[in-house]
C-alpha cells in the first residue's frame, strides 16, 4: 500500500498530529539556527540573501528587514578572495570549510571570520533549505585574529627583548653547539651571526675543566645553577670576565623547548667590575701601605664609632707593652677604656669613668688638636675630624721630644728673658728694642744724620759731693738719674750714658718724628726736667741736703755720626762729632736752673717756645761765634695767667698760690709776708749802721 493510500487511510485526528508534531520539529529547527552562535546564510545563485539567523545581523549590524534579498557581495572586503572561493567550490563539489576571509560591518569596519561552505547545487543538487543554492557558515574570529596578533607581538617584542638583552643568551644542545643566541653576544665576543650558526660553545670557554664542573654540577642539582663565576674568550683572544646563570637543564628528563635547546644560561659581563674591585683592593693594599709607612698613629673609625682601619704606629702608641691590640671592628670606647684601665693614660689616673665620659665627647665632637700625656711619660698631640659618612679620621703624634725641647727651650726663654733684662739697663730702650727685635744689627757701623743732642748735668756738684757721705751721695745721685731717665723715656730721647752726674742724650736716632718734632721734643724734655729739679730740691731739702741743687741743660741740633763704635769684642753705640761738643759747650754756658740753645734749635723751636737771647760766645773749632738763646717756657704756659708765687734762694724758700688759697689764706699770707719784709729790712738797716 501507498503512503499516500496509508495517509488517507488515517484518521484524521492522526493526521492533524502528525502535521502539528512536525510542524512543531520545524519551529524548534529554526529556533536553534536563529540562535546558533556562528552566522548562517543561504543564498541563491546570484548571491542573494534568502535565509539568515539573528547571529549573522549581530555581527554585521544590520536590522532584518535590511537584509532581505540583500547582495551578499556587499559584505565581502576583497571580492577576488570570493571569486576564487566560489570557483573552488564548483571545482571541488560544493565542500569548502574554514576558510578564513574578511567581511565588513554595516559601519565599515573590517571583521575577520572562518566560514564555512557545507552544501552547493553546481553539480546537480538542490538545497532545499527555502529553495538556496549555497548554504555558508560563519564564525567570528576577529578576537581571536587580534589574539593572534596580539600573541605575534608579544612574541616578537620577546625575541627583541632577548636580542637587545644587557646579558647574553645562550641555548646549546647536547654537545654544546649553538642553537639560539642574541645580539649582546656577539657584541661581547665578536662574532657574526652567521660565524654562530651551531658554533661549538667549548671554543669560548678559558677554562674547560671548569666547564665539565659545571656540567657535573648542573646534573647533580637537577638542572639549576646560577650566578657563576667563569672566564671566557673572544674572537680576538682577549678574556671576558662573566656571571653565568643556568636556568633550565634536562638532564633529568626535562626538556627545554626554547629553539629546540637542552641547556640555556645567560651570560652577564662583569669584566669592569672585576676591573673595579681589583683596583679597589689594589687601592686598598696602597692605602694600608701608606697609612703604615707614616709615622704618625692613624687611625678611621665608622659612623657607629668602631674601627675600619688602623696602623701599627697607632697600636704602639695606644698600647706599647701591653698583650691588647685594637681590631677592625671594636668599639672606640673598648679602645680607650682599654688604656685608661691599664694606666696608659696619665690624666685618667684615679678618674677612669670621669675621662672615658671626657674622651667619647671630644671625639665625636672633635675641635682643634688635643696633647696627652701618656703613663709611660710619651706626649701625644690627637687631631681628629669628622667625615661625610658620620665617621671619624685621627692622626696621633708623638711630640714627647718636642716637649722636651719645649721644657728646655722655656727654661732657656726664662734665663734669656732675665739676661736681656739686666742687659736693658746698659742700653737705650730704643736701641734695645732695635736690636732685640733685628732692625738693627749688632756690627761696627755709623752713619751721618741730623740729631738734636742734650747734655745735662748738676751745677756744682762736686762741692755738693764733698759735704755728703757716699752712701748719701749715691742715694741722692741715683734718685737724680732715675728721674731725669724717666722724663727722658716719656719724651722719646735716648740716652747716650751716664758721665758722674751728666746725662748724655740725643733724639734722631735710632727713631725719629722728624728734625722739627725731634727737637720740640728735645725742648720740652729739658723743661720737664728742670720743672722735676726743683720739685726734687725740696725734697733733698728736707733730706738735710741744705744747699739745693740745680741742673743745667744745653741743646743744638745739626749732623753727628751715630753707630756702633769700637771692636768686634766690644761695642758702643753713642754719637761723635761737632755737634756733640757744641751740646756740650752750651750745657757748660748755661746758668744753674737754665736750659740754654743753639741759634739752630731755637729755629725748629722757636713757634711754640719763648726764648730769650742770650748773645754769642766762640767755640773752640769753630770759625763763627755761637748765638745762643735761654728757654724760658711753652708759650702755652705763658699765655694763660699765672697766680703761683715760687722763689728759690740759699736761704730763702718761697711757694704760694694763690689762686687755691681762700681770702683769710690771702689776708694772713700778706700780713706774714709783710711782716718778714719789714724784719729784713730792719736786719738789712742794722748791719748797714754796724758798718
Amino acid at each position: 500500500m501507498s503512503a499516500d493510500a496509508s495517509s488517507a487511510l488515517e484518521p484524521e485526528e492522526t493526521r492533524a498530529k502528525r502535521e502539528a508534531h512536525v510542524a512543531e520539529q520545524e519551529r524548534q529547527f529554526r529556533e536553534t539556527l536563529e540562535y546558533c552562535p556562528a552566522g548562517l546564510l543561504v543564498v541563491d545563485e546570484d548571491g542573494r540573501l534568502l535565509f539568515h539567523n539573528a547571529r549573522l545581523r549581530q555581527l554585521l549590524g544590520y536590522e532584518r528587514t535590511e537584509l532581505e534579498l540583500f547582495d551578499t557581495r556587499r559584505f565581502w572586503h576583497d571580492l577576488e578572495q570570493r571569486t576564487r572561493i566560489i570557483d573552488i567550490l564548483r571545482e571541488r563539489g560544493g565542500q569548502l570549510l574554514n576558510q578564513e576571509v574578511v567581511w565588513k560591518t554595516k559601519q565599515g569596519q573590517p571583521l575577520h571570520l572562518l566560514i564555512s561552505y557545507v552544501q552547493v547545487a553546481y553539480r546537480g543538487g538542490h538545497t532545499s533549505f527555502v529553495g538556496g543554492k549555497r548554504v555558508v557558515w560563519v564564525y567570528d574570529v576577529t578576537a581571536l585574529k587580534q589574539r593572534e596578533a596580539q600573541v605575534a607581538e608579544q612574541e616578537r617584542q620577546f625575541r627583541e627583548i632577548l636580542h637587545y638583552c644587557p646579558a647574553a643568551l645562550v641555548v646549546v644542545d647536547d654537545e654544546g653547539r649553538l642553537l639560539f643566541h642574541n645580539a649582546r653576544l656577539r657584541q661581547l665576543f665578536g662574532y657574526r651571526e652567521e660565524e654562530l650558526e651551531l658554533f661549538d660553545t667549548r671554543e669560548l670557554w678559558h677554562d674547560l675543566e671548569q666547564r665539565s664542573r659545571i656540567i657535573e654540577a648542573l646534573r647533580e642539582q637537577g638542572g639549576q645553577l646560577l650566578d657563576q663565576e667563569v672566564v671566557w674568550r673572544t674572537k680576538g683572544g682577549e678574556l671576558v670576565h662573566g656571571l653565568m646563570s643556568y636556568v633550565q637543564v634536562a638532564y633529568q628528563g626535562g626538556h627545554v623547548s626554547f629553539a629546540g635547546g637542552k641547556r640555556l644560561a645567560w651570560l652577564y659581563d662583569v669584566t669592569a667590575l672585576k676591573r673595579a674591585d681589583e683596583a679597589r683592593r689594589r687601592s686598598e693594599r696602597r692605602l694600608v701601605d701608606a697609612i703604615e709607612t707614616i709615622s704618625e698613629g692613624f687611625a678611621c673609625y665608622d659612623a657607629e664609632d668602631r674601627l675600619v682601619i688602623c696602623n701599627t704606629c697607632y697600636r704602639d702608641l695606644l698600647y706599647a707593652s701591653a698583650d691588647f691590640a685594637p681590631t677592625a671592628g671594636t668599639s672606640f670606647e673598648v679602645v680607650i677604656r682599654q688604656a685608661a684601665e691599664r694606666g696608659a693614660i696619665k690624666d685618667a689616673e684615679g678618674r677612669v669613668e670621669e675621662w672615658v665620659a671626657e674622651r667619647l665627647h671630644q671625639h665625636r665632637h672633635p675641635g682643634p688638636a688635643r696633647v696627652q700625656q701618656r703613663g709611660d711619660g710619651r706626649w701625644v698631640m690627637i687631631s681628629e675630624r669628622r667625615t661625610e659618612d658620620g665617621g671619624t679620621v685621627a692622626v696621633y703624634s708623638d711630640i714627647s721630644e718636642l716637649k722636651q725641647r719645649e721644657a728646655s727651650l722655656s727654661e732657656k726663654t726664662v734665663a734669656l728673658e732675665t739676661l736681656s733684662s739686666k742687659l736693658a739697663k746698659y742700653l737705650a730702650p730704643q736701641v734695645y728694642k732695635s736690636i732685640f727685635t733685628g732692625r738693627q744689627d749688632v756690627r761696627i757701623a755709623s752713619q751721618r744724620k741730623k740729631l738734636t743732642v742734650c747734655f745735662s748735668d748738676i751745677a756744682d756738684f762736686t762741692e755738693t759731693a764733698d759735704k755728703l757721705e757716699s752712701e748719701d751721695l749715691t742715694h741722692l745721685l741715683n734718685q737724680y738719674l732715675t728721674e731725669m731717665s724717666r722724663i727722658a723715656a716719656e719724651y722719646g730721647a735716648t740716652i747716650d750714658k751716664y758721665v758722674g752726674d751728666a746725662i748724655v742724650m740725643f733724639f734722631g736716632d735710632p727713631e725719629t718724628r722728624g728734625v722739627k718734632e725731634d727737637a720740640l721734643a728735645c725742648v720740652k724734655m729739658a723743661l720737664a726736667m728742670q720743672k722735676r729739679i726743683a720739685q726734687l730740691a725740696l725734697l733733698w731739702r728736707d733730706a738735710g741736703i741744705a744747699m739745693p741743687l740745680r741742673c743745667r741743660i744745653g741743646i743744638h741740633t745739626g749732623y753727628c755720626t751715630v753707630g756702633n763704635f769700637g771692636s768686634e769684642d766690644r761695642m758702643d753705640y753713642t754719637i761723635i762729632g761737632g755737634g756733640v761738643n757744641l751740646a756740650s759747650r752750651l750745657e757748660h754756658e748755661a746758668a744753674p736752673g737754665s736750659v740754654l740753645i743753639s741759634f739752630e734749635t731755637y729755629a725748629h723751636v722757636k713757634d711754640e717756645v719763648h726764648c730769650e737771647e742770650q748773645g754769642q760766645f766762640h767755640v773752640k773749632g769753630l770759625a763763627y761765634p755761637v748765638a745762643t738763646y735761654r728757654v724760658v717756657d711753652l708759650r702755652t704756659n705763658l699765655a694763660a695767667p699765672s697766680q703761683a708765687l715760687r722763689a728759690e734762694l740759699p736761704h730763702l724758700r718761697l711757694e704760694a698760690d694763690p689762686g687755691l688759697m681762700s681770702a683769710d689764706e690771702r689776708r694772713r699770707a700778706a700780713a706774714a709776708l709783710r711782716e718778714a719784709a719789714d724784719r729784713l729790712m730792719h736786719v738789712s738797716e742794722h748791719a748797714a749802721d754796724l758798718h
